[in-house]
């Protein structure tokens, strides 16, 4: 199997949490939306792995980051999560004993983000490409620009990636506040900007897709 996704998630500061148990039904319950919203994408499913690990696969990228985001609204911690595209060897029907460049490249960009502090980063070739470095520095700047958030821009932010239809009126009636505040709200946590790279990223995504599929035939 090759051009699959996979991906490693591990929980900040797990350690230090007081609340371990609550955060740990808050993850159990983020997986699971996730195996049902994609249910038709996923190779492996998205389990708690050992100790404050998850993860998971996916049959191909392009709903990489959108897994990301959608875990990332479902808790209430921070965590590093390492995506890797590449094959993966699956010797039985269970989901067990499985291998190849796909976990070892997730597991390598996971051990970056650690190191480096960085939320995010994909890895698709053990040597540097130009779609990885583009895709990483896009996360980057989108990670920085989302930790300048306050707590009401991030709640304001958070509901509206949820509820992406919705009118300046109908968020303002959500949070009981003026249309004009939720457009100065999203004005100063930089949405525009944070929507454009998303949209490149996915797009981008897309196109290793549409790269496998070609290498493929």
């Amino acid at each position: 199997m090759s051009g699959h996704c996979v991906m490693i998630g591990d929980i900040k500061g797990s350690r230090d949490l007081d609340e371990w148990g609550s955060v740990f039904e808050k993850l159990q319950a983020a997986l699971k939306q996730i195996n049902r919203e994609f249910s038709h994408d996923i190779l492996v499913e998205f389990v708690p792995t050992a100790g404050d690990e998850f993860q998971g696969a996916l049959r191909d990228p392009k709903h990489a980051y959108a897994v990301y985001a959608s875990i990332k609204r479902g808790l209430p911690v921070g965590f590093y999560w390492g995506i890797g595209i590449g094959d993966i060897e699956k010797p039985l029907k269970r989901d067990i004993g499985m291998r190849g460049d796909a976990f070892y490249r997730a597991r390598s960009a996971l051990e970056f983000c650690k190191k480096r502090k960085r939320n995010v980063v994909l890895r698709s070739s053990d040597t540097t490409s130009l779609a990885d470095e583009t895709i990483n520095t896009l996360l980057h700047f989108i990670e920085v620009m989302e930790n300048s958030w306050t707590k009401r821009q991030r709640e304001v932010l958070d509901y509206y990636r949820l509820h992406p239809d919705y009118t300046y009126e109908q968020l303002g009636s959500h949070f009981g506040i003026a249309k004009q505040s939720v457009r100065d709200i999203l004005k100063a946590g930089d949405w525009d900007l944070i929507t454009e790279g998303e949209t490149v990223v996915n797009r981008l995504l897309q196109d290793m897709c549409s790269h496998s599929e070609e290498s493929d035939d």
